[in-house]
């Protein structure tokens, strides 16, 4: 059984401001580092836990911001990990395939414009408004394109309703309930470790049970956002017309000038964030 693994930050445990990369301060720093511990620990609940349930394979990507939030020699040594400048290899969740068995989803946060929601951002325009996708949504959509169903997330109250309305039979795991886009009440993280464990094992145990989410084509597409994340939200770019919500997003997001797809060699100035 081979599982992959997608994350973000925003949807940890005890994780409620955006980060400031810029702030080389101190106690930011300190902050960052433990929001990455906080991460980490989570994943490596769903590790052990998918291969306490029989995976033979699992494949973390670390896809917030710069690539590099989880302390992978931290994770269990079983699984490997996608990490790196996000955006710059084959795919926005690399290495995906009709391979895999499942997805799990880790951390994730709401979509943009979600009230009282811990950092919402990414409002996904399907077809002129039929539908709004979140970042996880998304995913769970393009795994489905390759028939891999998505059985499992975790993240704060407002991305858990908004996910097991799209996929009912979803095993979710609210790790905090959303206050203000700055403030939660949370669970205590080795609580949170525990709670995901169980999902992922009911999870993996339903997958059968669990059908992947597919979002009929041609589709629509684009993004509602803005530089802050905060409203008003506006497209982001063009609409782009695909056969499916994969060659969709794809497409639009090569179209971003934030993105470098498909890079072969050095980029002239680039260094970590």
């Amino acid at each position: 059984m081979k599982i992959y693994i997608q994350t973000d930050i925003e949807g940890v445990a005890g994780f409620c401001y955006r980060e400031n990369r810029a702030n080389r301060d101190y106690e930011n720093i300190q902050h960052r580092y433990r929001m990455y511990k906080l991460l980490t620990a989570e994943v490596n609940a769903a590790v052990v836990a998918a291969f306490d349930a029989g995976a033979t394979e699992v494949l973390i990507n670390d896809n917030h911001g710069s690539g590099y939030n989880i302390v992978f020699e931290d994770l269990d040594p079983r699984c490997r990990i996608i990490h790196g400048r996000n955006c710059s290899g084959p795919h926005w969740l690399p290495l995906l395939d009709s391979s895999f068995d499942a997805m799990i989803l880790i951390g994730m946060h709401a979509m943009g414009g979600t009230p009282k929601a811990i950092i919402p951002h990414s409002k996904w325009q399907v077809n002129g408004g039929e539908l709004y996708l979140s970042e996880g949504s998304m995913a769970a959509a393009i795994a489905g394109d390759f028939g891999v169903p998505t059985v499992m997330m975790s993240g704060d109250d407002k991305i858990a309703a908004e996910i097991s309305e799209k996929i009912p039979d979803i095993e979710t795991v609210i790790v905090k309930e959303a206050l203000s886009p700055y403030q939660a009440c949370s669970l205590i993280p080795a609580r949170a470790c525990e709670l995901i464990a169980a999902g992922v094992r009911r999870g993996l145990k339903r997958l059968n049970e669990i059908p992947p989410y597919k979002i009929p084509g041609p589709v629509t597409l684009n993004l509602l956002d803005s530089k802050s994340h905060a409203p008003p939200l506006l497209e982001m770019g063009d609409d782009v017309i695909a056969p499916t919500i994969n060659a969709a997003f794809m497409a639009y997001e090569k179209a971003m000038e934030w993105t470098k797809f498909d890079m072969e060699d050095l980029e002239e100035g680039f260094s970590f964030p």
